[in-house]
């Protein structure tokens, strides 16, 4: 099931909240203002942060309540917030919908509308004309109407009801009857009357689609006979209308869309230590809120986030357990080291994670690393699109039938198929001349890279867990 957190203070947000009541899903809800949270039902099913936060302490709430659906439902001109929004759940992981209005440009043409991209070509119009205007383009606007010649005398505002909004009114100059307070959206018959009660030739609002009740104020206009002045929205968008969120938010409760579906990264680490992982790889890791893998890796990567729960599991029979009784846990990583696709466990961990129930619980994705292989040759100052990749670590493999085929070999070792067992058996079967770059504990400070042949190597010591490049 999804854990949502609605960004609302506008009439989509609140349909939002009162669905996730009438259908029993557990949401946060976010708006900006005590106001906003007055509007807002009580309900069992719903919690409500009533204070703003930017991007940083949005992801931080994200990573804390085990958010996975964000609903943007803020409004259309609220760009700076949607923006913030998108930054935290790019950090976070989180998938995210943009929860659009109808946008209703083209319901009015002719005399009555005039289209304009800014509030500072809104402002150019009015003073290029004469008379009385009603400004409903909200509080944060409200200073560019200062700009307007003989202001005092002919704009009125119309804004929320709120104690902070009217006194920020007042600190701007707007007084007495040239400052309304009320809470739309507003009927027909409500603008006509203000209309005509003000002697309004201009009304000034953004295209805030139907909900913000963008159609009733300009077929108030056009009844009135005056001019409406719109802002166009500043961008086009993508993102979903409120039906389309709703039906999500139905199929997510019984798990039949991934969009609610918690995620499972199986990371490639490299050979030791983030700076081997890709920065989308650190990214991940940074925002997830548990991580598996073994107790060497998970000593190398450091302390990414102190708040990460790290567990010295990399089996799937350790893991798919703990999973089954830790469900409240949403984004989840487990570590391999070199590169995902290379020999690594992550293959038998993403087939275990294709099995029910985790194909319904969890969307997995595999992050890969640099490999060993690509990590010694960068080293060797050499290609390697024509090397045969073999492991011989913990397999067996008929080593001289590859050689019979393959100039170059690259093999990963362990203690059974060491250096200098691999030594003894070239030089035992007429390869002593062959060119052995073998590559100790790669990545680290104390990495060690020796080159040499099967007669000079074979009485060195080398690490257990080498690599070697075999060149005949």
């Amino acid at each position: 099931m999804c854990k949502i957190l609605i960004f609302g203070g506008t009439t989509e947000g609140r349909l939002l909240a009162e669905f996730c009541h009438e259908n029993q899903l557990e949401a946060w809800v976010s708006v900006a203002t005590g106001y906003g949270k007055m509007l807002l039902l009580e309900s069992r099913f719903l919690h409500i942060h009533n204070t703003p936060m930017d991007a940083e302490e949005m992801g931080a709430f994200i990573r804390e309540q085990g958010i996975t659906l964000v609903l943007d439902a803020t409004h259309p001109y609220a760009a700076e917030v949607s923006r913030n929004i998108l930054l935290a759940c790019t950090k976070t992981g989180t998938k995210r919908l943009r929860i659009l209005r109808e946008s209703l440009k083209g319901s009015g043409d002719g005399d009555h509308v005039v289209w304009v991209d800014s509030m500072e070509e809104a402002i150019r119009f009015l003073n290029q004309n004469t008379g009385n205007v009603l400004a409903t383009t909200g509080s944060k606007e409200l200073d560019w109407y200062t700009k307007v010649e003989n202001w005092e005398e002919r704009v009125y505002a119309r804004v929320l009801s709120s104690s902070a909004v009217l006194a920020a009114c007042e600190q701007l100059g707007f007084k007495g009857n040239r400052i309304i307070g009320m809470q739309g959206p507003f009927s027909l018959e409500l603008n006509q009357a203000m209309i005509r009660q003000l002697n309004i030739r201009y009304l000034v609002t953004k295209e805030a689609g139907q909900a913000g009740g963008f159609l009733e104020k300009l077929q108030a206009t056009s009844l009135c006979n005056i001019t409406a002045v719109v802002i166009g929205r500043p961008i086009d968008e993508e993102g979903v209308g409120l039906d389309e969120v709703k039906e999500i938010l139905i199929k997510g409760k019984s798990s039949e869309t991934s969009i609610c579906k918690g995620s499972i990264y199986l990371i490639g680490t490299g050979m030791g230590g983030p700076e081997q992982m890709t920065v989308k790889a650190l990214n991940t890791l940074k925002n997830c809120q548990v991580v598996f893998g073994a107790k060497r890796i998970l000593h190398d990567i450091g302390d990414l986030n102190p708040e990460i729960l790290k567990l010295p599991y990399y089996l799937s029979k350790d893991i798919l357990p703990w999973l089954n009784e830790h469900g409240e846990y949403q984004r989840i990583a487990v570590l391999f080291s070199g590169d995902a696709g290379f020999y690594s466990g992550a293959e038998k961990m993403a087939a275990a994670l294709l099995e029910e129930p985790y194909s319904q619980l969890y969307e997995t994705k595999i992050l890969p690393g640099i490999s060993s292989v690509s990590y010694l040759c960068a080293r060797l100052k050499t290609g390697w699109e024509n090397v045969r990749l073999i492991s011989l670590h913990g397999r067996d493999w008929d080593l001289l039938e590859e050689l019979n085929h393959h100039q170059r070999i690259f093999a990963l070792l362990d203690k059974r198929n060491s250096v200098n067992a691999l030594c003894s058996l070239l030089e035992e079967n007429g390869y002593e001349h062959a060119r052995l770059s073998v590559g100790e504990r790669l990545s680290y400070e104390d990495e060690r890279i020796t080159t040499g042949t099967p007669v000079t190597l074979k009485n060195q010591t080398f690490d257990i867990l080498s690599a070697v490049l075999i060149e005949r």
